[in-house]
């Protein structure tokens, strides 16, 4: 006997067919911030796989947004900041360095040129007031 409500061994069983809404329903809900697909899935008796296609081929052919182009000033040194000029290059070989500086990640792996990294932080750092 068959527990798991399988078709019997050489009893072709025919695959479910949903419609466009069915999809478009638990698309958008799985589209929410904070959502489980998993949970969506459960609920509504589609494998969770199944459902993680549907939603990436939604948002291939639906998502055509164009990204977004943050606003960069340069500004021109003022008289009285000195400029810098960074000792002779030094390059560390080997292992990563991780700096987390104003809600953002770098991450330098592999040889360091410490002027240029040494530049990149004063640049980087906030200007005290």
């Amino acid at each position: 006997m068959d527990t798991k409500g399988k078709a019997s061994r050489g009893v072709k069983q025919e695959r479910r067919r949903h419609s466009a809404a069915f999809k478009r329903r638990l698309i958008e809900q799985t589209l929410a911030p904070g959502v489980s697909v998993a949970r969506i899935a459960l609920e509504n008796g589609v494998n969770t796989n199944l459902l993680f296609k549907w939603r990436r081929d939604h948002i291939r052919t639906h998502r055509v947004e164009s990204p977004t182009l943050l606003p960069v000033a340069i500004n021109e040194p003022s008289a009285e900041s000195t400029p810098i000029s960074p000792p002779a290059a030094r390059v560390v070989a080997g292992g990563v360095i991780e700096i987390e500086l104003a809600g953002a990640r770098i991450r330098l792996k592999g040889s360091i040129d410490l002027a240029a990294l040494r530049v990149t932080l004063q640049m980087l750092s906030p200007t005290p007031a």
